[in-house]
């Protein structure tokens, strides 16, 4: 039996009208949330996403603001123009467009957002208190890839996870996530000498990978698992695809997630639910 569709469209859809809600009685009371984000000099991805999440601000009745400074711009310069954005009370939260030019260290340049206003949660500050279980701005590509987990019905208490990935955007947040949800985790990636082996292990499987598309086949997944695959990547044509093989991993999962129409559908929702939080403590702080 083929394995039934982790819809992140749908999730995304339900995530999106209960932020509309959320957002419109906050501002009802004259709490506004703005969200800025900030490109560096033009680049197509880039570019892409900011188009996308202007469109679902404008969806949520969140005010959104895409500054761009020049490729060419240094360090200081760059960090100058975090540090202005961050400075204004009234924005909520910031966002930093990658990829950065080749010059420039993005890692650096997430230490200078304030910690706070960080939605995208990918940040020493932020990290930390996800590793403390003092959750703030979680990485939103991590949320999305539990959340939509959790659409199967999963009980994640006692389940064996594997993430196949290690990046601090989602391999390892997400394998922390898991172990929070007191999953038994393990963690591989691309040069996992057996990572077929080591996957079929899985009653989940998150791929986070981006190496090699449809590198993750049906021999790598145990039947009846649960597989999240979070990697896009771009092929002929303008399309992208997974990790996964979807013909034949979908032949043995019980629940696996699509690409497009997977984890991505949900991560720019899951960064507006950043902000409503974020936005949230303000208020709280200010009460």
């Amino acid at each position: 039996m083929p394995a039934q569709i982790l819809d992140g469209k749908a999730l995304a859809k339900r995530i999106q009208t209960q932020l509309t809600e959320e957002f419109a009685a906050l501002k009802a009371k004259g709490h506004a949330a703005h969200l800025v984000s900030l490109s560096i000099g033009s680049d197509e991805s880039s570019d892409w996403y900011v188009n996308n999440q202007k469109k679902a601000a404008e969806k949520l009745g969140v005010a959104y603001t895409a500054e761009r400074i020049p490729a060419d711009s240094t360090f200081e310069q760059a960090a100058g123009k975090i540090r202005e954005i961050c400075g204004k009370p009234e924005v909520t939260g910031m966002i930093l467009q990658l990829p950065v030019p080749k010059h420039l260290d993005a890692n650096e340049l997430a230490k200078v957002i304030t910690p706070a206003k960080n939605v995208e949660g990918v940040d020493p500050d932020n990290l930390g208190h996800l590793i403390m279980n003092q959750y703030r701005n979680l990485p939103c590509t991590a949320r999305a890839a539990i959340e939509l987990a959790a659409e199967s019905g999963v009980d994640f208490k006692g389940k064996h996870a594997v993430v196949a990935g290690r990046s601090i955007i989602v391999g390892k947040p997400v394998a922390l996530l898991l172990l929070d949800k007191h999953c038994t985790v393990t963690i591989c990636h691309s040069r996992t000498p057996n990572l077929a082996e080591v996957c079929r292990t899985a009653d989940i499987l998150v791929t986070a990978m981006g190496a090699k598309p449809g590198m993750v086949t049906g021999e790598h997944v145990k039947p009846g698992a649960i597989v999240v695959d979070v990697a896009t990547i771009a092929v002929e044509g303008g399309k992208y695809r997974g990790d996964c093989d979807w013909e034949s991993v979908s032949a043995k999962a019980a629940w696996a997630s699509p690409v497009p129409g997977g984890v991505g559908s949900v991560t720019t929702q899951i960064l507006f639910k950043n902000t409503l939080e974020t936005l949230k403590r303000t208020v709280g702080a200010h009460a």
